[in-house]
């Protein structure tokens, strides 16, 4: 039996590899051996690279279905920057929403099932609620909850969230052109680690955490990002473990104290 440590396959380690080449290749053309073209040609690689990583070597459920998406967009935009094949958008915009319509029934089909709690508003409340707040000032919009489990949908619009559950589970947010600030400093959390799976397009999502609990942000941008200001002041042995999964499509996520 082979006991020998494996090498560790990551985003920076696949990034470094198509630098590389990338490198090489314009190595070639400056001394006339290949036509590489401009650089700003290659700007796919963005999408391919961490699409490479996810197809590889998933985190989670669902990664990978993103890793090929990522990695077919990128090569087709590379391909038709490239004059390798011709892609009129005009007529093919549209697959988008296919792809985000499939993102969010698949979150849906594939989260985890969690022990039985009091739920919150049904979809068509919260999408409601989510409207009236993008059309009036959100900052009047508040709900003060004792949920386990965190299932906010936001559509034009958005709200803020205090939660108080002493046996929190996780949950899912989803927002599409607009927002959600969900405090979690009172809550606590169930068990060592939970997970909540997110998905921003054209919004964001601002998550205030406890100092006692330790944050793993595992999600992907695409024209968007993530900012991690929080501080973790606990012992090793009290110290909980809130992982951030999912998709920012020009949006961002901040995680703060």
């Amino acid at each position: 039996m082979d006991d020998a440590p494996r090498f560790p396959l990551t985003e920076k380690i696949v990034a470094g590899v198509f630098l590389i080449l990338l490198g090489a290749l314009f190595i070639l053309d400056n001394l006339r051996i290949v036509d590489a073209g401009s650089l700003w040609d290659y700007w796919p690689l963005l999408l391919i690279v961490p699409g490479v990583t996810r197809m590889l070597a998933p985190a989670r459920p669902g990664q990978k279905l993103w890793g090929a998406i990522l990695f077919v967009v990128g090569g087709l935009l590379l391909l038709r920057n490239l004059d390798l094949l011709w892609i009129p958008f005009h007529k093919v915009w549209p697959f988008l929403l296919v792809v985000f319509g499939i993102y969010l029934i698949f979150q849906t089909m594939t989260r985890r099932s969690v022990a039985a709690a009091p739920s919150g508003p049904d979809a068509g409340t919260r999408a409601f609620d989510g409207a009236r707040a993008g059309l009036s000032a959100t900052e009047g919009f508040a709900g003060r909850t004792s949920v386990s489990q965190l299932n906010e949908f936001a559509l034009c619009g958005g709200g803020h969230r205090f939660v108080q559950s002493a046996d929190f589970r996780g949950g899912s947010i989803t927002v599409v052109a607009g927002g959600f600030d969900i405090d979690l400093r009172e809550a606590a959390i169930a068990g060592d680690k939970v997970s909540i799976e997110l998905f921003v397009m054209m919004g964001g999502v601002v998550l205030r955490i406890p100092e006692t609990w330790k944050v793993v942000v595992n999600v992907t941008p695409l024209l968007g990002g993530s900012d991690l200001k929080s501080r973790t002041v606990a012992s090793p042995e009290t110290v909980r473990t809130l992982v951030v999964n999912g998709f920012i499509l020009m949006g961002g996520l901040e995680v703060k104290n």
